[in-house]
This record gives structure tokens, C-alpha cells and sequence, in this order.
């Protein structure tokens, strides 16, 4: 069966059987130390999904190999103007071979201009890759985040 990019639930996301596997690969490839280890609260994500901040796009495999999580907003000090931000995205290594991450990110693309947002927001990892793909495919550097534990 080939790749299927398609909207999701987090009960979708949740009852997948590779998604153990798949959080420990993002977990090593994307944690922020002073935040602790990833441990995703379903709880949350369900929440924010009923308010309409959140939105899914998976990857199939017949699985679930990657995922992009979308969150919807407004920016005040742009009059209100609506953004996605990438809350997460990945793509299991083992599936990135194909073109299934730039799949992905293209049906995320897709997926926040139905919902309005004038721009998509995607952070990356420092020395990732997904840091060097994405000036390739469109995408520009306009800001930095730092982090500093508060603990």
C-alpha cells in the first residue's frame, strides 16, 4: 500500500500502534532538555482539537509513520491576522526516503490556508534536517527561539 497524507484525530494519532515508536524517534530527534522527556498529553491535545486550535495531518504507510500538528491563531499586533504554527512535525526515519516529509508538510500547507492563516510557522531543531530542507522548499528564517530552564 502506498503513502496516504490525510486529516486525522488524536483519537486516530492516539490509537495508532506505531505511535510508541514513532514518539521515541521524535523524542530523539527533537526533545528540548530543559522541558524534560517528551511525554505527550492526549488530554490536552484532545482539548485543544474540540476548541478548533488544533489540527493533524498524518502520514500512512499503512501506519502511522509522520505527523504534522497545526495550532490556529490570531496575532494581535498584526490586526488579528491568523497564523498556523507547527506545533510538532515528523516523519519516522526509516520512511523520510520518498518524499513523505515534503508530502507532509505540503498537505499542512494546504491544510492552513483552508483555515485562513496567512503564513505556516515550522520550527526545527538546530543542525537538523529538517532545518536544511526548509529554505529549499520555500521556506525563509525570520527568528530564533532560545530556551532557558526555569526549574
Amino acid at each position: 500500500m502506498g503513502l496516504i497524507i490525510r486529516s486525522c484525530t488524536v483519537a486516530e494519532v492516539e490509537q495508532s500502534g506505531a505511535l510508541q515508536e514513532l514518539l521515541a524517534a521524535y523524542g530523539a530527534e527533537s526533545s528540548i532538555s530543559e522541558l524534560g522527556k517528551v511525554n505527550a498529553s492526549f488530554e490536552q491535545y484532545r482539548q485543544m482539537e474540540a476548541s478548533g486550535a488544533l489540527h493533524i495531518i498524518g502520514a500512512f504507510g499503512p501506519e502511522l509513520i509522520g505527523l504534522a500538528s497545526l495550532l490556529v491563531y490570531g496575532l494581535p499586533h498584526y490586526a488579528g491576522r491568523r497564523v498556523c504554527a507547527m506545533e510538532s512535525f515528523f516523519v519516522a526515519p526509516a520512511a523520510r526516503r520518498g518524499g513523505a516529509g515534503l508530502k507532509l508538510l505540503r498537505a499542512a500547507e494546504a491544510q492552513a490556508r483552508e483555515l485562513g492563516a496567512a503564513a505556516l510557522m515550522v520550527s526545527a531543531p538546530v543542525g537538523g534536517r529538517l532545518a536544511s530542507v526548509l529554505p529549499r522548499t520555500g521556506y525563509r528564517e525570520t527568528n530564533r527561539v532560545f530556551v532557558r530552564g526555569l526549574a
